[in-house]
């Protein structure tokens, strides 16, 4: 018997949809607005006037490619689902929390590895030492 729920997300999409939701709080924050990442991920979510698909290109994509490892049928009924913002809000509580703090302590980690390495280490210690 195997393991019950959903299946594994690829990381390219976990990192793909983060990235998207922090590139929109950072826009926002350049713009002047303050911006929660639930609204940005709402705000990337959005419809179109007519109601009947995304406004942006890419996430229908990206949400296809989140539900890749389920069946044809699932998939279509669950990107379907996401057309309104009750099951978005859902989805936001479900995933895209995980996948945004995942990125971001990724982030960090990152900075923090570039800063203690190379020559910026070398800077580092010889203030320490003055």
């Amino acid at each position: 018997m195997g393991k019950r729920g959903q299946p594994p997300t690829t990381h390219f999409v976990k990192r793909s949809i983060a990235f998207k939701v922090v590139q929109y709080l950072k826009r926002a924050q350049k713009l002047g607005h303050k911006l929660t990442v639930r609204q940005a991920w709402l705000k990337l979510s959005e419809l179109d006037k007519t109601k009947t698909k995304f406004k942006k290109k890419g996430f229908q994509e990206l949400i296809n490619l989140h539900y890749a490892n389920r069946t044809e049928r699932y998939r279509e009924f669950a990107v379907h689902n996401l057309m309104y913002r009750e099951n978005r809000i859902q989805f936001y509580k479900n995933h895209i929390k995980k996948f945004v703090d995942e990125y971001l302590d990724f982030k960090e980690t990152q900075f923090k590895r570039r800063f203690h390495s190379g020559i910026a280490s070398i800077l580092q210690k010889k203030k320490k030492t003055k």
